[in-house]
């Protein structure tokens, strides 16, 4: 009876193989995620950082372009004034926000309103050499798996300033 084995297992794997039964294309595709993890391409990847200048602002933007479902990300949002802004306003397209959840802005606009398909945050005057500091923290929600993007742009009241085109693709 002491060489009975349960169900499922034999002989040969109580005395180990020649290695044989190592099959190299499963440590080739182990090998490749992992790469491809290192190198960024499954989502983690340091933010990168787009900066548009006009002649009234600069406005700059750091935010994840690639993200992988359920994970938590911060934008960073930097409006510099070149010249006085009445009413510094932050306009972010609906469609870059779609099955995302927002967490938490700081700080908290004066104002929020959303028109023509973008969400409004009123942040008030901006003097020249003035800035404006925003940090965005949000969420990718489950049902989100698929590229969304828009431009954010940088208002005085309803005229545009500046705007940064953004991208953002969620892997599942």
């Amino acid at each position: 009876m002491a060489d009975q084995y349960p169900e499922g297992i034999s002989e040969r794997h109580v005395r180990g193989g020649s290695g044989r039964h190592v099959i190299w294309w499963r440590v080739g595709l182990i090998a490749l995620v992992l790469a491809a993890a290192l190198l960024g391409l499954l989502g983690g990847a340091p933010a990168p950082t787009t900066r548009v200048a006009s002649a009234a602002a600069t406005l700059a933007i750091t935010t994840p372009d690639r993200l992988r479902n359920g994970m938590l990300f911060e934008t960073r949002v930097s409006a510099l004034a070149k010249r006085p802004i009445g009413d510094a306003v932050i306009a972010i397209p609906a469609a870059l926000w779609r099955d995302m959840t927002v967490n938490n802005m700081i700080p908290a606009p004066a104002e929020e309103e959303y028109v023509g398909g973008e969400f409004r945050f009123h942040f008030g005057r901006l003097e020249p050499g003035q800035e404006l500091a925003l940090k965005i923290d949000g969420q990718i929600n489950p049902p989100h798996y698929s590229s969304s993007g828009g431009r954010l742009r940088l208002l005085d009241g309803e005229g545009e300033l500046a705007a940064v085109p953004l991208t953002t693709k969620v892997i599942p």
